[in-house]
């Protein structure tokens, strides 16, 4: 009787080290358990893997004001923090970036006139996600969604978690929900990203007006407050569960160190079940590069110049950089847009380096894209309809065995993909120190043109994307020379030569 009780008691013991060993007994029978060894099982997607470019925008409350840092150097996160510095009087030491005078003259004392009170004027009356999702898909996106939800703490979508969500208050529409559904429509794949916690954006509220300031009142605590992680994982957890996302990007642990890897496991596992290839991206290392693809944000230098190349060479893993398509991340005047042919050169020098761009849009307030985003998109459309072959699907090209040794040369980036190598050249000097008004014109391409260490197939022909001639060409040495380009060129600026190299 003791020896079966033993016996017991042993099996007992094994099977509760098998539990915890498997991360949790709600994980048993399930591909990922929350541990990195078990979720370095996880595949970058092969869509992803493909993809070329992503759009997605900042957009919320924070769009109603629209008004521009005064802070050169700033000016980049103008409409984003309008809730920090609104509330930062002239009289303190912390620099506002002119946000509390404008605020005072525009809508009145912070005091009187809280963050909470731009709510309702955030209305989206004029958004239209089809017209969104077509103007992504036309300027060549592979995969489009938004911003879910920012440091300001109002969800753009229909939460059950936060009074403060666009279902209920503002817009009063599921924001998320109808752009994945305008964005599948056109058989793309959608993006869902959670930034800072909510919470010490308002931070100054507090310090500088403790007293009946909204940010104190506990009728407001939904947006001005810190939620706990378990509130903020359960937000997670909705936005999986109830949209299904392809892509969710994290800002830091978003919902709590103590629930990252459980969260990392529930949407893996949830990917198998639905029978979809899901990636999460972050870009502070909270996971290992095995588990989540590394994504590179935009940052601005203290002179006020952007660094604009994410990898320097290309890298092993593939990877995400994530920039603004104008002037800065959110709506605010002046926002604009870069010129195209820099939106282009960094779309291409990304693909040579294993690289996916994802470009941020800054709509209005009403939903509406600035008219210099909207022609952006078009003439960025009218490059990927002639161009985008040589990126997608394509690897750094010495990645590739027995292909051309390099990624660059000069002006040139090399792209493989199946027999065919793709010598894009940017006409341009990439990465550059320019800002946005300095970036100039690309340089015209000129015959003769070498490549180097370049041996095309023997007898195959050699064609510009978007030209259906073909280029004369001869060898000298190692190198080929084209000896003669088109009389007129496809496209303004990065032209893409595709050669026969197997």
């Amino acid at each position: 009787m003791k020896t079966k009780t033993s016996i017991m008691i042993i099996v007992a013991f094994l099977l509760m080290l098998i539990l915890q060993c498997s991360g949790n007994g709600k994980y048993a029978g399930l591909k990922y358990k929350p541990n990195w060894r078990s979720l370095s099982q996880w595949e970058c997607p092969e869509w992803f893997d493909k993809a070329v470019l992503g759009f997605y925008c900042h957009w919320g409350v924070y769009s109603v004001p629209g008004y521009r840092f005064n802070d050169g150097a700033e000016q980049v996160d103008s409409g984003l923090w309008y809730g920090q510095f609104m509330y930062v009087s002239n009289d303190s030491e912390e620099n506002n970036y002119g946000v509390y005078d404008f605020h005072r003259k525009t809508y009145g004392d912070p005091m009187e006139f809280g963050y909470h009170d731009l709510v309702p004027m955030f209305k989206a009356e004029k958004w239209d996600p089809d017209r969104w999702a077509a103007m992504y898909k036309e300027a060549g996106a592979d995969f489009a969604g938004i911003c879910a939800e920012h440091g300001e703490g109002f969800a753009m979508w229909d939460s059950d978690y936060d009074q403060y969500n666009a279902m209920d208050m503002g817009p009063k529409r599921d924001i998320l929900g109808e752009m994945f559904e305008a964005a599948r429509k056109l058989d793309m794949k959608t993006f869902a990203s959670v930034h800072e916690p909510p919470g010490e954006m308002f931070d100054n509220a507090r310090d500088f007006y403790p007293e009946g300031v909204g940010a104190n009142d506990p009728q407001y605590a939904d947006l001005y407050s810190m939620s706990s992680y378990d509130i903020l994982n359960k937000k997670l957890l909705e936005i999986v569960d109830k949209y299904q996302p392809d892509q969710v990007w994290v800002e830091d642990a978003y919902c709590g160190e103590e629930n990252w890897k459980d969260f990392i496991a529930h949407y893996y596992n949830k990917g198998v079940e639905w029978g979809k290839e899901v990636l999460i991206s972050q870009k502070h290392d909270l996971a290992p590069r095995t588990v989540a693809v590394f994504d590179i944000e935009g940052g601005i230098f203290p002179d006020g110049k952007w660094e604009w190349a994410g990898m320097e060479e290309p890298y092993e893993y593939r990877w995400q950089k994530d920039v603004p398509m104008g002037n800065y991340w959110a709506y605010a005047e002046g926002v604009g847009c870069r010129p195209v042919n820099m939106l282009v050169d960094g779309i291409v020098d990304r693909v040579s380096k294993n690289g996916v761009t994802l470009l941020s849009t800054a709509p209005k307030a009403d939903g509406t894209l600035p008219k210099a985003q909207i022609e952006g998109l078009k003439e960025l459309g009218k490059w990927m309809k002639i161009n985008k072959e040589a990126l997608y699907a394509a690897k750094p090209a010495h990645f590739v065995e027995g292909g051309i040794d390099k990624w660059q040369d000069g002006s040139f980036r090399f792209m493989e993909k199946g027999e065919y190598l793709y010598a894009v050249d940017l006409g341009n000097v990439w990465p550059t120190d320019k800002g946005f008004a300095d970036y100039g014109d690309s340089k015209l391409p000129k015959a003769p043109i070498k490549i180097a260490g370049t041996k095309p197939v023997e007898g195959s022909a050699i064609r510009m994307l978007g030209v259906e001639k073909d280029l004369p060409w001869h060898m000298e040495g190692e190198d080929l020379i084209i000896d003669k380009l088109p009389a007129k060129l496809p496209c303004d600026h990065a032209w893409s030569f595709k050669i026969k190299v197997r």
